[in-house]
Formats: C-alpha cells, structure tokens, sequence
C-alpha cells in the first residue's frame, strides 16, 4: 500500500516535485487511489448536503509547502503551482482540468487550534515547520476560487500526538498538530466520533479534502467494505480518493461525524489514453479500497497528552495514564540513526553522576518502530547509544552539559516515551575492602572478599586502581563471583595509569533476578599485594 499524499509533476521545462515523509516523491514512483464505479466527487459549492459542505467550509484543511502558495499579499493569498490538467497530462475532458494543485495533504480541525491529519504527512517537527495549513481552499462557484487571506493561513506550533506504525497489533497512521494559533472563532472544528466500535458493513461514508493536491472536494459514493471489527485501527471503503487526500476527513453519513482519516490506496490514479491520462476506474467492489484509520486512536492519543485537557475531545474518554515526571514523548522520522531532525533534551552532569535512559519499558506508553538514542558531550563527541537495546547507562568521566538526541533507525519513522535517571555521585552505592596478601596463587585461595547485592540492570564497578578511595601495591587479581561460585568478570591488569593493578566492570542481566555476588582479591601468582579495593554500584 502506498499512502495518497501528493507529488507535483509539472510537464514542462520546469520540473517542481513536491511530497512529505521520508522524501519527496514524484508523480510516477505512488501508487495512487482510483475511482470506484461512477466518480463521485464534487466541489463544495455544488454537494446537496449542507452540513458536508459546512465541514469542508469550516474544518477542512490543506497542507501545502512554502513553494506552491504566495503570501505577498495578505488579502489575496495564490498558489502559483500548475493546474491539474497539465501537471497529470490529463485529456481535456477529464474533471477538473482547470484546478490548480497546491496541497500535498488534508486535514480537519478538531479543536481551537488542533488539526487531525495522517500520521506521514507530518514525520517530524522539520517537515510539520515546513507547512502551511490553509483553510478556505475551496470553490465558491464553477471556475471561482473562495479569496483566501493571511487569516486563513496557519503554520504548525507542534506535532502533539503522532503514531505511524503498529502499536500493540494496530496499525496506525495519524497525526494531531497544534496550530500557531487558534483557528476559532473564524473557523469550526469538526465533531469527532468518540465511540471504539467498528463501522457497519457497507455502512455510507464521505470523504472531505483535497484530491490530487486541488481544491477540496466531497466524495459521498463511498461504503465500508471491510470495518476490521477484531483490530479497530482502520477500515477499507471504495470512496474515490487521490493523491492529496491523505489526513482528509472520513465522516460516517447521517451523524456526520469524523470516523477515521483517509492514509492510504492502491492503484494508478491516472492512465494512459493515448497521448494523454484519463481516471483510472475499477468496479464498485473491485480492487484493493481505501483505507482509513479509526479516529479514536488518535482521540486516545492525543487525549494522553494532553491529560484529557480537552473538553470537546476528550469528555467520556478514560483517565488517561500519567507519563512520568523524569519521561518525555517523542515521534520523528527520517533521522539516519539519530543524526539529524531528533528530539533533544538537555542534561548537566558532574564527574562520577549517572545518567540512565530508557525508550521502551513504559506499558502504557509503547515505542513504535526502531527508537534510537544518543549523548553526546558540550563537543559533540558520541558517549552513549542505544543501539544494542531499549536505552542506556553512563556514568560521566567529565564535568559538563550534555544532550539526549532522540531519533530513529535510518530514514524510518518511530515514536517513544523516554524514561530518563540522572543518579548524583553522591547518591551512589559505594564501599571499601582493605587487603594485605601473599600466595594466592593467582587468586586462586587465600583472597580478601566482600559479598554486594545487585539488582537487575545494575552496574558494579570495582578496583584497586581506577575507582575512588582505591589504591595498591603489588599485582593484583580482582574477580567477581555469582551466586554459585563461578566467576563473572576478571581482570589482571588494568594497564594504563593503574598499571599491574585492576578494575573490573561487571553489567547486571536487566532480566535477572536480584542475586549476591562476590568480589574476591587476590596477587598475581604468590606474589604480595595490599591496598584498598573499592567498588561502586550504579
């Protein structure tokens, strides 16, 4: 399945593309959506029902990037991009030849100043500051434009709930983007249907948004064909919908209320007919349908974040679970591994403290796609990653500002909540075992021991050299035991500026139960060794 935003294709000298995701895409590398049986979109002036073209007229929105609208002057505001006919090629008897293409997605305000969308037309806080949300992109009569003005222009405040991707056996594309401003009064959000039940087999739904990045239309020939009753994440109908029209609003006819958000299609959209394309039709229930996300998922995710702080939204909604004060959220994509378009947080260090950072251990707030996380020090040099598992822990060498960079794996898109522990020096387990030996026989007998307790994921390190308050003389052995006697982790000579002395650092199993282990101290063959080990737990 590919998903219905719009690439611009203009067949002439100058070539413009235009797309959001991952990257731009051109016209001939989507999949489109298609028409089913007759087409039955219609612009807005011309619907027989009201209250559909009071959605398109009040709520419904185009997304459009800085290229295809001109702002210079704020009373009448244009969108110089081709037409449709002759970006698509099209034969000059296809509909709605003379519109001009502008929006590479749709959306619907469902709130003061919150716009509900798809999920892959906004990837990350660059493509969401890199968009106009324009209302009023709509046809007041055959051939006339409604006049669209700077107060009709919006630009994105923020993306504040977002999932693209499967989460606990759904498969999810949505986005809820806050505005930079209110849209009301001027504008009337949509009403959101609030109940998590499936829609009825061949139930009527309209389809209300862009198609082929040009003025809104409204498709009422569309029923559900399949409501995906046991999974509730998106239902498949045969509206007619195209490029464009991802995020644009799916209303179950006769409560018109906001059922699901239009995300992806399967198809041409447009065919050869000799020198020029025409609409590319399958039958009524021929194939492979649109698909729709459930609005409620989205309902309850943007619920979560906002705490249920909205009255229109989320009245009737259950509590919503708490993320924790030490936690964040984030949903990016295209970020090659962190590197770039991440969601960061700041974090001042002092020597010995301990940063510990987890993406995937909150149940109520699951992690979609391939989070990756890392630190990097005031210079920019890596110190901490999360490429071989959910997170991290660090315990700082340097004094200093340090910053979490929340991405994810290469171009993919990904959401997590980040769960993140800074332990003070001062604040860690910490101890001391005084040693004078001789003949251990490589610490083979005849050690100096101390019994520690761990739990799981925690970090033990200990030395005669190395660690705080420890110091010796001699060549020393340092071996760490587990519970049954075998040992864990070893270490003869720590070289460096400990020389023959030593220093083990001994990882705790994060799925291993809380075990005893014990640190033993021994000379190198039967030499004589003394000092102090010390060890820190973290």
């Amino acid at each position: 399945m590919k998903h219905l935003k719009s690439g611009f294709l203009v067949m002439s000298a100058l070539a413009l593309t235009v797309g959001c995701g991952p990257s731009d895409e051109s016209l001939a590398e989507q999949k489109r959506e298609i028409v089913y049986g007759t087409d039955n979109r219609l612009d807005v002036y011309a619907h027989p029902d009201a209250t559909l073209r009071a959605r398109a007229q009040q709520a419904a929105v185009a997304m459009v990037h800085p290229g295809f609208i001109d702002l210079t002057d704020p009373n009448n505001v244009t969108f110089p991009g081709p037409n449709l006919g002759t970006g698509l090629n099209l034969c000059s008897t296809e509909r709605f030849f003379n519109d001009p293409r502008a929006a590479f997605c749709s959306g619907t305000l469902i709130d003061d100043d919150l716009v509900l969308t798809a999920g892959h037309c906004v990837g990350n806080a660059a493509q969401c500051a890199d968009t106009y949300f324009v209302f009023n992109f709509y046809r007041t009569a055959a051939g006339v434009l409604h006049p669209v003005t700077s107060q009709d222009v919006f630009t994105c405040g923020s993306i504040v709930a977002r999932q693209y991707g499967t989460v606990n056996g759904q498969n999810l594309d949505y986005a809820v983007v806050r505005l930079d401003r209110a849209a009301t009064p001027r504008f009337t959000p949509a009403p959101v249907r609030t109940g998590n039940t499936a829609l009825g087999a061949a139930q009527n739904v309209a389809v209300v948004g862009g198609s082929s990045g040009i003025p809104f239309k409204i498709d009422t020939g569309g029923s559900v064909r399949n409501a995906r009753s046991g999974t509730l994440d998106y239902f498949v109908s045969n509206s007619d919908t195209f490029p464009g029209t991802s995020g644009a609003a799916v209303y179950e006819l006769g409560q018109h209320t906001l059922a699901g958000i239009l995300v992806r299609g399967n198809g041409a959209d447009y065919v050869a007919n000799g020198s020029c394309n025409v609409v590319n039709v399958c039958p009524e229930t021929g194939c492979t349908g649109s698909e729709s996300t459930y609005v409620y998922p989205a309902l309850k995710g943007v619920c979560t974040e906002l705490q249920n702080g909205s009255t229109r939204l989320c009245t009737g909604m259950p509590p919503a679970p708490v993320r924790p004060a030490n936690a964040f959220g984030y949903t990016t994509s295209d970020t090659y591994d962190a590197t770039q378009n991440t969601v960061d947080r700041a974090y001042t260090l002092g020597v010995g403290d301990v940063i510990q950072v987890n993406a995937c251990g909150l149940p109520d707030f699951p992690a979609t796609g391939y989070p990756k996380l890392r630190l990097v020090d005031a210079q920019g040099n890596e110190v901490a990653s999360s490429f071989d598992g959910c997170g991290f822990k660090l315990r700082a060498q340097a004094a200093g500002a340090y910053t979490l960079r929340a991405g994810c794996d290469y171009t993919d898109s990904c959401s997590a909540t980040v769960a993140v522990k800074v332990t003070l020096n001062a604040n860690l387990t910490r101890g001391t075992l005084p040693f004078r030996l001789t003949h251990t026989d490589s610490g083979a007998r005849k050690t100096a021991n101390l019994n520690v307790t761990l739990t799981p994921g925690q970090v033990l390190d200990v030395g005669t050299c190395g660690v705080e308050c420890a110091n010796g003389v001699g060549d020393t052995i340092l071996r760490v035991h587990d519970a049954s006697g075998l040992p864990a982790a070893e270490n003869d000579d720590a070289f460096g500026t400990c020389g023959s002395l030593s220093r083990v650092t001994y990882h705790m199993n994060v799925a291993a139960p809380s075990a005893q282990y014990q640190i033993r101290v021994g000379c190198f063959r039967n030499t004589s060794c003394s000092g102090t080990a010390a060890y820190v737990i973290y």
